[in-house]
């Protein structure tokens, strides 16, 4: 979800302020670029939101992706990406729903690849494994010497992080292309998206 303003200056994006003066007006300012931006104005919204997700979270990824220790912090990013980009997508909340969302994700990226069941597995044996235990369960093996993004071979779920974060981050290329360009998209992203 979005950051949201408060009182006191914080950044909402990486190099984008935002705060909330004693009449309860919204002020954001693009620091980058020197621009105003408004927290009502959908396309302002999706810079803000495209900002949060590449420089926050993708772009680390591809660092972390390169460096021999840190795979398991970028299969982290791609993970969390899932769940968020498609409650943007359908315009509700995943609560109660997180397994579902995710697989669904997963099935838009990779569409007709994966058995539901075995991404249902991946996202008990990596995403709760992750982010409920600190670690994968058992059947997770990553690597970057493996051919396919993703691939469930016998009781091994085999990740390469290094083409799982490629075909997420295209993924959200086309998504910020999706919301300029498809009104519906826009209108579902901005129910779920505010600062304010």
């Amino acid at each position: 979800m979005s950051k949201k303003l408060r009182r006191t200056p914080i950044y909402i994006a990486p190099e984008i302020i935002g705060w909330i003066d004693e009449s309860f007006k919204p002020h954001i300012i693009d620091e980058r670029n020197s621009l105003i931006l408004d927290p009502a104005n959908v396309y302002h919204k999706i810079d803000i939101y495209e900002r949060q997700v590449r420089d926050w979270f993708l772009n680390p990824a591809k660092t972390f992706v390169k460096s021999k220790d840190k795979k398991f912090i970028a299969l982290m990013v791609c993970l969390s990406y899932l769940e968020g980009v498609e409650q943007f997508r359908r315009g509700q909340s995943s609560n109660n729903q997180s397994r579902s969302f995710f697989v669904s994700a997963i099935s838009r990226i990779y569409p007709n690849k994966f058995l539901v069941q075995d991404l249902k597995d991946f996202y008990s044996e990596a995403r709760c494994g992750l982010f409920h235990n600190g670690m994968v369960k058992g059947k997770i093996i990553i690597n970057n010497r493996f051919l396919e993004s993703l691939n469930f071979s016998g009781n091994d779920i085999e990740v390469s992080p290094t083409k799982f974060l490629r075909d997420i981050v295209q993924d959200f290329d086309n998504y910020v292309n999706e919301l300029k360009t498809n009104e519906q998209s826009r209108n579902y992203f901005d129910i779920m998206y505010s600062n304010v």
